[in-house]
């Protein structure tokens, strides 16, 4: 039975995540019309006036001015049980999966949300871009959603 469960934790450890790879952002969700969960693109940060998501030869712009809040969010990637989790604790980090959530305001003034995943080494950067170029997002009603918070 040891040598069972040993056997399946060495599998679970081998098995990638399934998380965005360096660079690459994939929409998870939200209510924007022509875009699919599951797209897989890149974010520009460098526009001063809007937010892009690349994908598939496809552009969501999000003009930075109609960004009415965001918030970001890390989950454990897996959800083992008690023991698994802390026999796999012990050998490995846990990985996470790091998320925006961006209420916007399209063209048409309609209400949308996008959900993003990103990859671990870009929350703190695009938190700084909205932060600067969205700061009606960090209005105090909406200020726990400008700070990162884990779950």
């Amino acid at each position: 039975m040891r040598s069972f469960v040993l056997t399946c934790l060495l599998l679970l450890m081998a098995f990638p995540a399934g998380a965005v790879e360096d660079g690459q952002v994939m929409y998870t969700g939200g209510t924007v019309a022509p875009l699919a969960a599951g797209a897989v693109g890149r974010l520009d940060t460098t526009s001063e006036t809007a937010l892009s998501f690349e994908y598939s030869g496809n552009k969501l712009v999000i003009p930075y001015a109609q960004i009415e809040s965001f918030q970001y969010t890390e989950e454990v990637a897996r959800h083992l049980g008690v023991l698994p989790a802390i026999a796999v604790g012990l050998v490995k980090k846990r990985q996470r999966r790091h998320y925006f959530q961006i209420s916007f305001r399209d063209e048409s003034n309609v209400s949308q949300v996008a959900i993003f995943e990103v990859p671990k080494q870009m929350p703190p950067t695009l938190l700084a871009v909205l932060r600067t170029r969205a700061p009606q997002a960090c209005k105090p009603a909406y200020a726990m959603t400008c700070h990162p918070r884990n779950s």
